[in-house]
């Protein structure tokens, strides 16, 4: 039964974290802070396309400023 137990400690423990997920890619981040989102795909009718997202998976849109 202990051994059982510590099986399945090991096994909760080693299954916490998956490295190299923890933070998202650059462009995601930069999007973000831009004041942009990710979208699949080309942008919708009205936003801008102003970079990638995921790693050049997905479109950065935005809304246009008002005056730019």
């Amino acid at each position: 039964m202990k051994t059982l137990f510590l099986i399945f400690a090991i096994v909760l423990i080693s299954s916490q974290a998956v490295p190299g997920d923890a933070q998202a890619p650059e462009d995601t981040i930069a999007c973000g802070r831009g004041g942009g989102g990710c979208q699949v795909g080309a942008c919708r009718p009205g936003f801008q396309n102003v970079g990638t997202c995921k790693g050049g998976t997905m479109s950065c849109c935005r809304w246009p400023r008002p005056g730019a």
